[in-house]
């Protein structure tokens, strides 16, 4: 049985958690439940009925990944006040990572938070070998003439692999 989130939890979690949008009916339940899945390791389907329902539980961490809660959570998590939350927090917003943007990427690296990492570090978006690869690209375009055969491939081929392979990604 995984455990609720003890009070003292929930009060370090409280002003993280927006109060604009649509909010939930029970934010501490919807956390709970979030965080239950997350440690489970099971399938939405399977999460307990006192939750309520699977989908709203999902749909509701979605909107907190895109609106960027689950960064913060994680920023958070990473702090020693969180130290006891850092599993919890890690493991929901590795259930949440399909939907993360470059920029969440970037933080999960600058972090280093190895337990929300989906994936290996090669399989997941690298911003700033986009960049230094973009940077490379209007380099050799000034000069055509002088670009050895296959350079342009190989950039294109490394321009693919700083995005990620998101297949690759696991709710593990």
């Amino acid at each position: 049985m995984i455990p609720a989130l003890t009070d003292a939890e929930y009060a370090l979690l409280r002003p993280l958690i927006p109060e604009r949008g649509r909010p939930p009916r029970d934010r501490r339940l919807m956390l709970d439940a979030i965080f239950h899945v997350a440690l489970s390791r099971r399938p939405w389907h399977e999460m307990p009925e006192r939750f309520g329902k699977p989908d709203s539980v999902h749909r509701q961490l979605r909107r907190w990944m895109r609106a960027g809660v689950m960064d913060a959570l994680l920023r958070a998590a990473m702090t020693p006040a969180f130290a006891r939350l850092r599993t919890r927090i890690s493991l929901a917003w590795r259930r949440a990572a399909r939907l993360a943007k470059v920029a969440s990427f970037t933080l999960l690296r600058e972090l280093d938070a190895e337990e929300a990492r989906p994936a290996a570090w090669h399989h997941l978006p690298d911003k700033a070998l986009s960049e230094s690869v973009q940077k490379l690209v209007l380099r050799l375009l000034e000069d055509l003439r002088g670009i050895p055969p296959g350079l342009l491939s190989l950039c294109g081929r490394l321009l693919k692999q700083a995005g990620g392979d998101p297949r690759q990604w696991r709710t593990r």
